[in-house]
């Protein structure tokens, strides 16, 4: 996806950046224009943008993260962020949990790959950012953690492997070490299951 948008913006810049350059030397000597010229300008120009707004939101619809509104997740995963790391678990996490040091919540079951987990993010001291970076280090999925507001973020794994939780939000000194694990399985085989 990441590769897809820098191709089209590679692609359009250019094509922009000669209409400015047209309409700059165009202004140098500039000439009368008459108004319904100007009126048919604005019109094609109001209608061209238009188009290519409907036709990029048609295009990218069904990318948006809300494709699985009415869906059920497959499962619930509760995570605090706090200066400086991520709590994560399987229960909710109380406010003086979160940001208690000596407590230490038990490790999260592993996440089976392809299930739809639903991620309850929020904060309990200043605004955080909560990335998932897959296997090869490109960001899949995020959203903010707040203080105070719970962020739900469904994200459904494609493959099994040891998955990155990272703060995107500059959160204070510790920043650069917020980091979490998130470990994914390969789903049970339905015949080994009926066993």
């Amino acid at each position: 996806m990441q590769t897809l948008a820098l191709t089209i913006f590679l692609i359009f810049a250019p094509i922009v950046g000669a209409i400015f350059f047209y309409i700059a030397r165009s202004g140098a000597n500039p000439a009368e224009l008459s108004y319904k010229a100007y009126s048919r300008t604005r019109l094609l120009v109001l209608v061209g943008f238009t188009t290519v707004a409907l036709i990029a939101t048609l295009l990218t619809i069904t990318d948006t993260p809300y494709a699985h509104a009415g869906e059920q997740p497959d499962r619930i995963v509760y995570v605090f962020g706090k200066q400086f790391a991520f709590k994560i678990s399987d229960k909710p996490i109380a406010v003086e949990d979160a940001m208690d040091d000596e407590i230490i919540l038990p490790k999260i079951q592993p996440i089976k790959a392809g299930d739809l987990v639903e991620f309850r993010i929020s904060a309990a001291d200043v605004t955080h950012g909560f990335s998932i970076y897959d296997l090869d280090g490109e960001v899949q999925t995020q959203t903010q953690a707040m203080p105070q507001y719970v962020n739900r973020l469904r994200y459904r794994f494609p493959k099994a492997g040891a998955y990155q939780v990272l703060c995107f939000e500059f959160c204070g000194i510790g920043h650069p070490g917020m980091k979490a694990d998130l470990e994914v399985v390969d789903a049970a085989p339905a015949v080994a299951a009926a066993r």
